[in-house]
């Protein structure tokens, strides 16, 4: 997968993203940093960007201002395998870029270009890659840089009090 992905496939490059896939949820830096015990931090930041900028993972920014990532699934990481000529020749575009500008998924951005829903009550969040972002108009002339639309309420298990009022800090940001 790293290999595809154009990365030599180093040890902690491998247990980083080994860790997103065992985890099923989406991890802060901090959460990967306690799984990965005997890593350094710097190298785990370092193989997270990396792994983002390959289109195997990405990352939101919840209502906290914490960034948290997440394993994309083989079926999620075509467009953003693709160098940036490939891009501009398939016509793929960040949404919201003005002027037909072409985005680089290799930047970070998210490489499906989908919203994400956090619940306020247990932190879960949940990817909504099944819908697009909404198509905006910027200033002309502006670069867009990065998109992100984070829905957040209560998601429909503490809605219907099947799950527990507050979860361990630890544990919000889940990504489903």
């Amino acid at each position: 997968m790293l290999e595809e992905a154009g990365l030599r496939p180093t040890t902690v490059r491998q247990r980083v993203l080994s860790a997103l896939f065992a985890s099923g949820r989406s991890l802060s830096h901090r959460e990967l940093a306690d799984l990965l015990v005997g890593l350094d931090r710097v190298t785990i930041f370092r193989s997270l960007k990396l792994l983002k900028g390959a289109g195997l993972v990405h990352g939101v920014q919840g209502v906290d201002g914490t960034l948290r990532y997440i394993a994309n699934p083989a079926e999620r990481r075509g467009a953003a395998g693709q160098s940036a000529a490939g891009r501009a020749a398939t016509g793929d575009r960040v949404a919201g870029a003005a002027g037909g500008q072409t985005q680089d998924a290799a930047e970070g951005r998210c490489p499906g270009g989908h919203p994400h829903f956090l619940c306020l009550q247990c932190g879960a969040m949940t990817c909504l890659a099944d819908q697009g972002m909404p198509y905006l108009r910027v200033p002309e002339g502006a670069e867009v840089r990065g998109k992100q639309l984070l829905i957040y309420g209560i998601c429909p298990s503490c809605a219907s009090g099947k799950r527990a009022s507050s979860a361990p800090r630890s544990n919000r940001g889940a990504m489903r």
